[in-house]
């Protein structure tokens, strides 16, 4: 089935937005995902985008506290891991409905999965990271530490 040119455009604009969107919160320590890296992988139509998870990020002196909307996921279906000091948090939901009538049968599989990629700051207590999950909520709170300056080098400017 051939495609409307509109809904071509509609895409190209899409793609267009989550490109200027990403290229703006990458400075912000926000590795970005692409709209088309977030897409149902068993669809080859643009309209199933897979399940995506929005991401508030807070600080205050003593710790950061990253706060991710997972509705109707369980915590089993969430995984945290931390390397290098980048912090990813994937999700994956499969549902199944299925109704029967007696002039009908129907059965509906929706997947989606998500991965968000944080980097964390230097000044970070990666050991000290803990999370919670409630009411489709997962709280993530990193504690903050002061940071070493031992290691900062001073860098002479000169002329010519």
């Amino acid at each position: 089935m051939p495609r409307l040119p509109q809904i071509d455009n509609l895409n190209q604009l899409h793609r267009e937005i989550d490109r200027v969107f990403e290229d703006a919160f990458r400075g912000f320590g926000l590795l970005g995902r692409s709209r088309s890296e977030l897409l149902n992988p068993f669809s080859s139509d643009d309209f199933f985008p897979a399940f995506r998870a929005s991401v508030n990020i807070a600080s205050d002196d003593r710790q950061y506290t990253i706060t991710l909307e997972a509705p109707g996921l369980a915590q089993e279906d969430l995984s945290i891991e931390l390397k290098d000091r980048v912090l990813v948090i994937k999700g994956t939901k499969h549902e199944e409905q299925e109704e029967k009538d007696k002039h009908f049968y129907r059965k509906e599989r929706r997947y989606g999965a998500f991965e968000r990629v944080l980097a964390i700051p230097d000044d970070a207590d990666a050991d000290g990271i803990h999370a919670g999950m409630d009411k489709g909520l997962l709280k993530i709170a990193i504690p903050r530490q002061e940071v070493d300056k031992s290691n900062v080098k001073k860098i002479t400017i000169k002329n010519g």
